[in-house]
């Protein structure tokens, strides 16, 4: 991958973040140690920051595509 610029490597880092932040509570939500409320709602938010990972994801592919 090409050096990106400083404000670019943030958003990609970023992005790398929510991604893993994404999993871990997804890790957790599938353990079967929660309560079954604690469990979906760990499910909702690592679907959100799953979408969240896509839009920065897209918005990275515009401002590569702009360079």
């Amino acid at each position: 991958m090409a050096d990106l610029p400083p404000t670019a490597e943030q958003l990609r880092r970023l992005k790398n973040t929510v991604m893993g932040a994404g999993y871990r509570l997804s890790q957790l939500a599938q353990s079967g140690e929660l309560q079954p409320g604690a469990s979906t709602e760990l499910a909702s938010i690592t679907r959100d920051l799953n979408e969240a990972a896509g839009r920065l994801e897209r918005l990275l592919a515009t401002l590569q595509r702009d360079r």
